[in-house]
This record gives C-alpha cells, sequence and structure tokens, in this order.
C-alpha cells in the first residue's frame, strides 16, 4: 500500500515538472516571437530616424527633419489599454498644454478638442489652428487622439490608441504624425513669444548673423543637403 503511494507521489511530481518545463519552453517561445514581431514592427521606423530601436521599451529615437524625434508604445494614462506616441523637441519655453479629441460630431459648434493648461487663450488658439492643419485620418469630431506640449522637456507629443499590440504605425503614418508636430512647431513658439518662432524644421527666418537668409532644410536624419 505505502509502496503504491510512493509511486503514485513520484508520478504526479513528474508530471508537474513536466508541466513546468513546457510551460517555462512555451513562455520562452512566445517571448522570443513577440521580441521578432517588435524589433520587425520598429526597425522601419527606427530606419525614418535614422536611430535605433529599443526593445525593452518598445520605442525608436533619432531625428526628423532637424528635430531630435522619438516614437514609443506605452500604457494608456486614463484607462486600461496600449497608446502609441509620437514626440519632437520643439522647445518653447512658456506653459504646458493639452488638446484631447471631443469625438462631439453634434453640435457643429461643438469645440472639436477638450483642453486642458496654458495660460488664458493660449491652448484654444493653438487648437484653433491646429484643426487647419490635421492629416486625413485624425478628425477630432470621431477620431480618438490627443496632442500636448511639455514646456519642461520641450517636447511636442501626439499620442494615439493602439488597438493591440500588433497596432503599430508604418514609416509613412508616423512621418505624417511628425509632420503634424513639426508644423505646430512655429505655432506654439509664437504663442508661447518664444525666439525663432518662424523656425520650422530646418528652416529659420533669418541667419544667425541677422541677414534675411534661409537655411536649407535638412534630411530626415538631421543632415544638410549639399
Amino acid at each position: 500500500m505505502s509502496s503504491s503511494y510512493v509511486w503514485f507521489t513520484v508520478a504526479m511530481c513528474s508530471i508537474v515538472l513536466v508541466s513546468l518545463g513546457l510551460t517555462a519552453y512555451l513562455a520562452a517561445h512566445f517571448n522570443r516571437g513577440a521580441k521578432r514581431d517588435l524589433t520587425a514592427a520598429l526597425t522601419p521606423l527606427a530606419d525614418l530616424l535614422g536611430g535605433t530601436v529599443d526593445l525593452e521599451t518598445a520605442s525608436v529615437d533619432g531625428r526628423y527633419r532637424g528635430h531630435l524625434a522619438a516614437a514609443r508604445m506605452a500604457n494608456a494614462s486614463d484607462g486600461p489599454g496600449r497608446v502609441f506616441q509620437a514626440e519632437i523637441v520643439d522647445a518653447a519655453g512658456g506653459d504646458d498644454w493639452q488638446a484631447t479629441s471631443t469625438r462631439r460630431a453634434e453640435p457643429e459648434d461643438a469645440p472639436p478638442f477638450d483642453l486642458h493648461g496654458g495660460s488664458p487663450g493660449l491652448a484654444a488658439d493653438l487648437a484653433k489652428r491646429a484643426v487647419t492643419l490635421l492629416p486625413t485620418g485624425l478628425d477630432p469630431r470621431r477620431d480618438r487622439f490627443r496632442i500636448e506640449y511639455a514646456a519642461t522637456a520641450g517636447l511636442l507629443r501626439l499620442t494615439r490608441p493602439m488597438r493591440s499590440r500588433r497596432d503599430i504605425p508604418g514609416p509613412d503614418d508616423l512621418a505624417v504624425s511628425l509632420d503634424l508636430l513639426v508644423q505646430l512647431g512655429p505655432l506654439n513658439r509664437a504663442v508661447q513669444g518664444a525666439p525663432d518662432a518662424e523656425w520650422a524644421g530646418g528652416r529659420l527666418p533669418h541667419s544667425r548673423d541677422g541677414t534675411s537668409g534661409v537655411v536649407a532644410a535638412p534630411h530626415h536624419d538631421g543632415s544638410r543637403p549639399g
């Protein structure tokens, strides 16, 4: 009787050990697959920025039209789920602001953004101008997204929700997002009262010696032509 109990115990322990080993193998297998898929999705974005991929933070960084730029997956700040963020460094000092799409189609005169931060009228002025710059696929009355400026870090950021971990934009979509932020830079600097308010991704209204002139726009990686 005791012998049967011992063999039963040994058999159960063996089953547990095999199960643990199989679970560990499957976890490692799926982890390798996830990293492989993430690398494949992020590498074209890093190529666009002439930068690098960081798998630990699911991000890329580099340069875009003369700006330090980055893109990443992140946890949503206002609920469960993940978001994808594109950002550029375009310091203007001044105040933080945030404009979140309302997705309110009615009434027609409903504001397209919920605004937070900034001096009186600053965010509203920026949001009003930003509407004219929004590309196809970013309709504040239908699509969920957020545009924000962090004064301390000097960052302009566009945040959009992800339907799944695989919902990473391609390089063309990332370029559209970054182009929007580059165009918002001069508007933000103008309303914040920053110097070089007209500078837009490599173009300056005046040369460094104060004479009129235009600096040729750099390539995506920040290098200048010629």
